[in-house]
């Protein structure tokens, strides 16, 4: 089965779940399968570029430094300012020396960003779901986003648009980004229904190596509650990767792909 197929029968599987996401107004569907059969071959197209983009970004502070070595003795420069070139190089390695997970998918987001072919998508805000959502859907029918200190239930729970640039929250038709070092193992707020991409990377002597790009659309029971310690904890949600398909791999079967 395709990468396509497989998005799109995870669909069917959760069609009870779009069918109850509020509003009920709107067919999420219907909306999911349209932005699988827009995204997925595009990502599938760009999954090895973005690859390599992401691994030039994150190993660009090592591969400088090994390049300054190289040319700084052919430097014409007043030793102190070498020095102080030097010092900041140190400085700034203090400041990479942790890469979370949240820079690497910045730098994902980025690059979908940049390359989508029609520039049609749109990031969320840091702490919104999905990380990107397509501006060329109408969410004009959506309510607007409100805070509320404790709700009522849980079907309270729903799309919405937030702030001044109405940008739509907690929508099943968008594309939720992870990066997960080693192995897909992904600790979240909420069960968010969605396409989720996940890049995979290790990291051996400051170098990364992206190892993998998934895909897979997630319901809520995809995802399992973890144990709160006390009442006051905040409650937790995770996935592993039982449900994702390679996209690299299924670009290494293609011939002339690599």
């Amino acid at each position: 089965m395709d990468v396509l197929a497989k998005i799109t029968s995870q669909i069917e599987t959760a069609q009870a779940d779009l069918c109850n996401y509020r509003p009920k107004t709107i067919d999420w569907n219907k909306r999911a399968i349209a932005t699988a059969n827009s995204l997925t071959p595009w990502l599938i197209d760009e999954a090895v570029g973005m690859k390599d983009y992401v691994q030039d970004v994150l190993n660009a502070p090592v591969r400088l430094r090994a390049m300054w070595a190289k040319i700084k003795g052919h430097v014409n420069l007043p030793k102190k300012e070498i020095e102080a070139f030097d010092l900041q190089l140190d400085l700034d390695g203090v400041l990479r020396e942790s890469v979370t997970g949240e820079i690497i998918s910045k730098v994902v987001t980025k690059y979908l960003l940049e390359h989508h072919p029609a520039k049609g998508l749109k990031s969320n805000g840091r702490s919104d779901y999905p990380d990107i959502y397509l501006s060329t859907l109408d969410y004009s029918s959506l309510p607007q986003f409100g805070r509320k200190k404790r709700a009522s239930t849980e079907d309270e729970y729903g799309a919405a648009v937030k702030g001044n640039q109405k940008r739509p929250v907690r929508v099943p038709d968008g594309l939720e980004i992870k990066t997960c070092r080693e192995r897909i193992a992904v600790d979240c707020h909420h069960p968010h229904a969605g396409l989720h991409l996940v890049l995979v990377f290790t990291e051996k002597a400051r170098l990364f190596t992206v190892t993998d790009v998934r895909l897979a659309f997630l319901r809520p029971t995809d995802y399992r509650e973890s144990k709160r310690n006390t009442t006051a904890t905040t409650v937790k949600y995770s996935f592993n990767g039982d449900r994702f398909v390679s996209v690299l791999t299924t670009l290494s079967a293609i011939p002339g792909q690599r």
